[in-house]
């Protein structure tokens, strides 16, 4: 039994102390008494009792009530600590991630400082070396006064020797580009091999597999276009060399003069060995030149 419900039984009053029904010989009166509450002696105890039972059964009944009303009220009592309970432990953890993803981004933002910082760092090395009156400089002995032969000079070390560009693959965009535009053929060839990774997402070397099929397949005509030319340079260079042997040489510039052109020797002249090779060109100028 709960303390509510013995709160509630002490509340009652004693025995004692409870109303009873008095009849009317006990109120002096020689009236006889009634048939229902003083028939008999047991008759009048028992209706002396029934009362009480009635007070004692309403009084259960009410503290029945009270305790059922108490249960129902603990019931949802505890449901409500439950439920409180739930969001509790809800919100905990809720804010238990809460500060695990706080820390983690906390992490990752510390990480990014330091990458950026050390980043910043390497730019503003490079910027420094890159420009005039950063570098370091080396004091060149027995050098004195402030003139400009004077100063504090600059003079590379190793480390900056080794940073110096020996490809025109290790400039870079904005040199590539001047480059270019002053006509300089490595740095268009530079320039489309990057266009080339750009557009296949592939690497340096393999940019230059795509340029070796690019070549094959812009030459596959090569020949027969450049066919013209190539007779035609020659027919020029194997002319000129027969010119001059026919006009300087002497068996075939007498042979060409006798069975072509129909010439004859110089007066005085038996035969064409008496002439020098200056003599021959002279001789077969003379008649050659329209």
């Amino acid at each position: 039994m709960s303390a509510l419900a013995l709160a509630a039984i002490r509340r009652l009053p004693p025995a004692a102390a409870r109303p009873t029904r008095v009849t009317s010989s006990a109120r002096g009166g020689a009236a006889p008494c009634c048939t229902r509450w003083c028939a008999s002696p047991a008759a009048s105890s028992a209706s002396q009792a029934s009362p009480n039972e009635l007070v004692l059964k309403r009084r259960a009944d009410e503290i029945a009530a009270s305790l059922k009303q108490l249960e129902v009220e603990n019931a949802e009592l505890r449901a409500q600590l439950r439920v409180q309970n739930s969001l509790s432990r809800q919100r905990n953890e809720l804010l238990t991630r809460s500060l695990e993803a706080a820390a983690k981004e906390r992490e990752l933002f510390q990480e990014q400082l330091v990458s950026l910082t050390r980043d910043f760092h390497a730019l503003a090395e490079k910027f420094y070396a890159e420009n005039l009156g950063w570098g370091a400089r080396v004091q060149r002995k027995g050098v004195e006064g402030k003139g400009g032969q004077s100063r504090m000079a600059f003079r590379p070390d190793v480390e900056y020797a080794m940073k110096q560009p020996t490809h025109v693959c290790e400039l870079a965009h904005q040199s590539l580009a001047e480059l270019a535009m002053l006509g300089n053929h490595c740095a268009r060839r530079e320039r489309l091999l990057r266009e080339v990774m750009c557009v296949d997402g592939i690497s340096w070397g393999q940019a230059h597999e795509v340029l070796n099929k690019l070549d094959q397949f812009n030459e596959r005509y090569y020949w027969i276009e450049t066919m013209p030319y190539r007779l035609g340079i020659t027919t020029a260079f194997i002319s000129g060399i027969a010119s001059i042997v026919l006009v300087f040489w002497a068996p075939v510039a007498e042979w060409y003069a006798t069975e072509v052109a129909g010439e004859q020797l110089p007066e005085g002249v038996k035969e064409i060995g008496e002439l020098t090779m200056n003599q021959v060109g002279t001789w077969t100028w003379s008649w050659m030149e329209p």
